[in-house]
């Protein structure tokens, strides 16, 4: 069977169970592309890993590949059309998270005082729709410090 064609039935079976993502469904028909008009069969492992490496650094973006295309290979498993999965066996050592930035009260009074600086022409509501956005996130964090500091 044709890997465009897996890749269709496996994201109308994800939608039909409520599984609605554009960036599942993105991220598949781009895998499908990348391979071009080829029958699931004929993929190869070291194609999978191209794909899965992508044109940049290792990131969080290579873990998200690789259990969308894992997913695909179970269902296409599981509907006989492969016998096995051509994705790595082992995966790759991550690069660590970076730390949290904690802002201070004075970085934070100049980031709200610089929300009146932003103009879109589109829209009138930008500086005080990020100004808003700002004073939530810090309420937030603020109430979260407080409960676990209890």
């Amino acid at each position: 069977m044709k890997l465009i064609d897996v890749i269709h039935s496996y994201i109308v079976l994800r939608q039909s169970l409520g599984m609605r993502s554009t960036t599942a469904e993105r991220t598949l028909r781009q895998f499908g592309r990348w391979l071009g008009d080829i029958r699931i069969e004929e993929v190869q492992r070291q194609e999978v890993l191209d794909f899965l490496r992508g044109s940049g650094q290792l990131s969080a973006t290579w873990r998200v590949k690789y259990r969308l295309l894992s997913g695909l290979y179970r269902y296409a498993i599981s509907r006989g059309h492969v016998n096995d999965i051509p994705l790595p066996l082992t995966l790759p050592k991550f690069p660590p998270q970076q730390t949290p930035y904690v802002y201070s009260t004075g970085e934070l009074r100049r980031l709200l005082a610089a929300t009146s600086c932003l103009h879109a022409c589109n829209s009138r509501q930008q500086a005080p729709m990020f100004r808003t956005l700002l004073l939530l996130l810090c309420c937030v964090v603020a109430c979260e410090w407080a409960r676990l500091s209890h």
